[in-house]
């Protein structure tokens, strides 16, 4: 599954580059820089919390960590690619943990003027998570299939800078790895971005901030935990 995860992100990412972006009225994303497209790094703090009932599973065998991960994506007015891991390079002692995300997401502006959009986020997520403690057997692993509906809305400022903010939370259905049980997922993104628009002749910078909370509800309760992440980025456009 791992695999074919990976695989399918590295086909379709470079897709990304000519992703475009339509509105509510035919009409496109105002032209803000010369790429749309942005190539990010970021400070990942990652908490995974246990949920279950008290007693189901006994505290020492639980997969519960709070950790910085590395994280690196590929942002796209369409089509946004990730992947963040938590392991002995980061700093980390006995977790391992992996985050790999395929999102779809298309901006439909009921407000679309040159310095100013709002409008509605329609999201596909695409998400695997696996983690691991190497001093346990157990290992949680998932991949998540969602759709999502939001709000966003940005401003440009004296044609140098851009403001946007955007809220999008999602439910999906969840399988594990080898498909042997599964169940629900919420999720919910809220995300901050300052760009500088062509701080160098065809190139743009971005300073990024996204919190996401992300809860389980499988038929094994066992694996009913919370996947919360504060994300610090910063990005250059391609």
């Amino acid at each position: 599954m791992k695999a074919k995860f990976v695989l399918l992100i590295l086909i379709l990412a470079p897709n990304a580059l000519f992703a475009q972006m339509f509105s509510v009225g035919g009409d496109s994303e105002p032209t803000q820089s010369a790429s749309s497209s942005f190539l990010s790094v970021g400070y990942n703090p990652v908490e995974f919390t246990y949920k279950g009932k008290p007693g189901i599973v006994l505290e020492e065998n639980r997969l519960d960590f709070k950790s910085p991960a590395f994280y690196v994506g590929l942002e796209n007015s369409g089509l946004n690619a990730s992947l963040s891991f938590i392991n002995k390079l980061t700093g980390a002692k006995n977790e391992r943990y992996l985050n790999l995300s395929l999102d779809y997401i298309n901006k439909f502006a009921f407000i679309n003027s040159s310095s100013f959009r709002m409008g509605i986020p329609l999201g596909l997520m695409s998400n695997l998570v696996s983690i691991q403690n190497e001093e346990q057997n157990d290992d949680f692993s998932q991949t998540v299939f969602g759709f999502g509906l939001g709000a966003f809305t940005s401003i440009t400022i004296a044609e140098k800078l851009l403001v946007s903010i955007e809220g999008l939370p999602s439910y999906g259905f969840s399988t594990s790895s080898g498909g042997l049980f599964g169940g629900s997922n919420k999720s919910l993104v809220a995300s901050a971005k300052l760009v500088i628009l062509n701080i160098l002749p065809g190139r743009s910078l971005s300073l990024g901030y996204d919190y996401k909370y992300s809860t389980y509800d499988l038929d094994d309760n066992d694996f009913d935990y919370d996947l919360t992440h504060h994300l610090i980025t910063l990005g250059v456009s391609l």
